[in-house]
């Protein structure tokens, strides 16, 4: 139940939408680029390299980088279409620190947004929607290929600088990426079921 406190916390936030001054009023796209939380060692299984050598997590986060376009559909309410590409959402190594393995994934997706105001074209704004997803893993043991479909939610930020341009700095939730609980589970190997969160800072571009 915990898990979806965030959607509901989002759906409260874009229920309560207002209009802004500096909003965009049709058609915008934009870009980011920033970092993602990535599957912890509790994910990974105590064994999975070469010859049964124990593995650890190399690192806590990766880049992520995203792409949006969107319609305002009034001063409140919009649609926006948007790809993710996590890069690594996982990265394994052996004790001497030799990479053996690597979860990458992307997400392609679609969310109901509106905004509320803070200031003068100052504004926060929520989102609601899902994303098909696609996460590949390659190892030493072997590799493994999974999509699927995942509740997404977003909350942030915008400033705009004119009637065209603007800076966004956001944080979105996509809730499920992966088929199994671990990265190799009883010799297995497979996409970890994990949420994964990105927080970007980016510009947009208003028509």
């Amino acid at each position: 139940m915990n898990k979806y406190l965030p959607l509901v916390s989002v759906m409260v936030l874009v229920c309560s939408g207002v209009a802004f001054a500096g909003s965009p009023k049709g058609p915008y796209v934009g870009a980011g680029i920033g970092l993602n939380t990535s599957i912890d060692d509790n994910d990974l299984n105590a064994v999975c390299g070469v010859n049964g050598v124990a593995c650890r997590e190399v690192c806590d986060t990766d880049k992520a980088v995203n792409a949006y376009a969107g319609y305002q559909l009034s001063p409140t309410w919009g649609l926006e279409a948007g790809y993710t590409d996590f890069d690594y959402t996982a990265r394994l190594a052996q004790d001497a620190s030799t990479v053996t393995g690597e979860q990458q994934s992307k997400a392609l997706g679609l969310s109901a947004i509106a905004r509320k105001p803070l200031a003068q074209n100052l504004g926060v704004y929520g989102k609601v929607g899902g994303a098909a997803w696609k996460s590949k893993v390659t190892t030493s043991a072997g590799n493994a290929e999974d999509s699927g479909v995942t509740p997404t939610v977003g909350v942030g930020a915008e400033y705009n600088f004119s009637n065209h341009f603007g800076l966004r700095a956001g944080i979105d939730h996509f809730f499920s990426m992966g088929e199994q609980s671990k990265l190799i589970e009883a010799g297995k190997v497979g996409t970890v079921d994990t949420g994964i969160s990105t927080a970007t800072v980016g510009l947009h571009y208003n028509f």
